[in-house]
């Protein structure tokens, strides 16, 4: 065995092609609104309809499909109904990105979803002047009172009443002290 051999770099120029809709086989995009669980899913259409996709059998357990994602989907023509399809490929975030800089989609389709949170909304208070303040009024005396109180009050709540006593027959009793 030759150890003294360098490893080369494994570079690759491979360029994913992008898979454009085919009118002629009833293809659109769409972008999933939700999951309804076991493969199947909401899609909001970029012809303006709300169908249920359902996931092809060549991408189950293959291709993981979330909300959001830009997917291609097949319409079904058996059906007189025209509410339901079938999911054929999900986009890449690059992949949807290209496509509409190439006016694929229209231009009322957001594919960044904006957030509702800005910077500016968010403001935290540490309050470290507060505390401090209130560390120097509070003295040490005060201190060990509160924590004798609070120290009477568990074993005094312990003590007051009487514990549930539960007794089966057949079983007998172990004490703890006794062990």
């Amino acid at each position: 065995m030759v150890k003294n051999l360098k490893k080369e770099k494994k570079t690759s120029n491979y360029t994913k092609n992008i898979i454009y809709k085919d009118p002629k086989e009833g293809q659109e995009y769409g972008k999933i609104i939700r999951a309804m669980g076991n493969g199947r899913f909401e899609v909001q259409c970029f012809d303006g309809k709300t169908r249920m996709g359902i996931i092809a059998g060549k991408m189950r357990k293959r291709v993981w499909v979330n909300k959001d994602d830009i997917i291609l989907f097949s319409k079904w023509e058996f059906t007189t109904d025209d509410d339901k399809c079938s999911i054929i490929h999900k986009y890449d975030i690059d992949e949807s990105r290209k496509l509409q800089r190439e006016g694929e989609f229209s231009d009322s389709i957001k594919l960044d979803e904006e957030n509702e949170f800005d910077d500016d909304n968010f403001q935290f208070d540490y309050g470290e002047d507060d505390e401090e303040e209130t560390k120097k009024d509070v003295t040490k005396e005060e201190e060990e009172e509160e924590a004798d109180k609070s120290m009477e009050d568990i074993w005094g709540k312990q003590c007051e009443g009487k514990l549930p006593y539960r007794h089966q027959e057949g079983i007998n009793i172990i004490d703890i002290d006794d062990i």
